[in-house]
């Protein structure tokens, strides 16, 4: 019965660098926060918390201590407003969300209506939104684009969201304007978790998608996967029961960028069991079959 993970999964290198930086920035800092949920996983903000550093969800909360930018980013006014206050400031953004801001900024001053790919309520989003210098306009799909024409468009992307979905957009923005320019700023981690995910939900009869709900990353995943095979999205191995494992020979498990390796450790080992490889014990996610992480 065999269980195999794709072959990119877990931490990526900006969700990887956001919790090392707030670890070691609470080694120094006797009172810290984050502003916001650090990454897009409840288990690991909880973690955090054990280890003295709070989360908290506005300004006003964070009451002078030294403040952690989230992975995702904030808003520009945020980031102003907390210098001002002289609050020490530890930006854990992801290099990439950050190049993004810089694009959203570029094509905004130099004259594009900017158009921005994703969920208009995710925190990545509404901060990218704060680095146009005019209002921006953003779109999950073709059906929310204006209709309306436009002399020049510059697109951004949310940066987990996938290249299908950018394309759509590309070939439906290209009937609005006279120029397009199009800055391709998907995570390169995201592209090949999908496509491994894609790959390993081919050859199997049922996929685990491991990570947080509120996880765009991890919901992505999800949904590649279940237009191929059925596909459980979970958070934790307390999800899993024998009964999901009937008629079920080949499992395969796939992990959001910001789902950690204990947690993916503990989700094999459940499936291990429910579907009766006793004694079997894997301590390193590099160790299940099929885990093969290439650099971004």
């Amino acid at each position: 019965m065999p269980i195999k993970i794709a072959k990119n999964s877990g931490f990526c290198f900006g969700v990887k660098r956001a919790i090392q930086m707030a670890l070691d920035s609470s080694q120094r800092c006797e009172d810290i926060v984050t502003l916001g949920p650090i990454i897009h996983n409840p288990q690991v903000v909880e973690k955090l918390k054990d280890e003295g550093i709070e989360s908290v969800d506005s300004i006003q909360d964070i009451k002078g201590r030294a403040t952690i930018i989230r992975s995702h980013g904030v808003k520009r006014e945020v980031l102003e407003s907390l210098k001002k206050e002289k609050v020490e400031i530890i930006n854990a953004t992801c290099p990439y969300v950050s190049k993004t801001q810089d694009y959203a900024r570029q094509l905004s001053q130099e004259g594009y209506q900017l158009f921005i790919m994703g969920d208009r309520s995710h925190p990545e989003v509404i901060a990218l939104e704060s680095y146009a210098d005019s209002n921006a306009i953003v779109v999950g799909s073709p059906e929310d684009i204006p209709a309306k024409k436009y002399s020049r468009i510059g697109l951004i992307s949310q940066t987990t969201r996938s290249m299908e979905e950018l394309r759509a957009i590309v070939s439906a923005l290209l009937l609005h304007c006279n120029e397009l320019r199009v800055m391709n700023t998907i995570c390169n981690a995201t592209s090949i978790r999908q496509q491994s995910t894609l790959e390993l939900a081919k050859e199997s009869d049922l996929m685990i998608v491991v990570g947080g709900k509120n996880s765009s990353n991890t919901k992505m995943l999800a949904n590649i996967s279940q237009k191929f095979i059925e596909t459980l999205h979970i958070e934790t191995a307390q999800e899993l029961d024998v009964g999901m494992f009937e008629k079920v020979d080949r499992v395969g498990i796939t992990a959001g960028a910001s789902t950690p390796d204990w947690i993916i450790l503990e989700v094999y080992q459940k499936i291990s069991e429910c579907m009766g490889n006793i004694g079997t014990s894997i301590n390193r996610v590099e160790d299940i079959p099929g885990f093969k992480e290439e650099e971004c």
